[in-house]
C-alpha cells in the first residue's frame, strides 16, 4: 500500500504520494508524486535513525539529472575497480 501524506510549503498545502521506497537497517529512501507545487511534480525523501526526514521536491528534468550524475559516478567507480585503481587516485580525468 502506498503512503499518502500532506505537508505545507510557504503556507501552501501539497500532497505527496509515495510510489517506491527502499528501507535499510537504519535509514530509508523513498520517492513519489507531488501535487500542489507545480512545476515540481516529484519528491525524493531520505530518513535516517529516527530523525526528521529530509525531502527535496523536483521537476522531472531535475530528477533525471540526479539519476544521470549518480549513474556516472557508479559507472566510474566500477571502471576504476575493474582497472584496480583506487577510487581516490583519479584527478582531472587522468589516471
Amino acid at each position: 500500500m502506498r503512503a499518502i501524506f500532506d505537508t505545507a510549503i510557504n503556507d501552501g498545502a501539497i500532497r505527496c504520494e509515495e510510489i517506491i521506497s527502499q528501507p535499510y537497517a537504519n535509514a530509508a529512501f523513498s520517492a513519489g508524486l507531488v501535487k500542489g507545487i507545480e512545476p515540481d511534480t516529484l519528491y525524493l525523501q531520505f530518513s535516517r535513525d529516527g530523525e526528521e526526514p529530509w525531502t527535496v521536491f523536483l521537476r522531472p528534468d531535475e530528477a533525471l539529472a540526479i539519476v544521470w550524475v549518480l549513474s556516472g559516478s557508479l559507472w566510474s567507480k566500477s571502471m576504476m575497480e575493474m582497472d584496480d585503481v583506487p577510487v581516490g587516485n583519479v584527478r582531472d580525468g587522468v589516471r
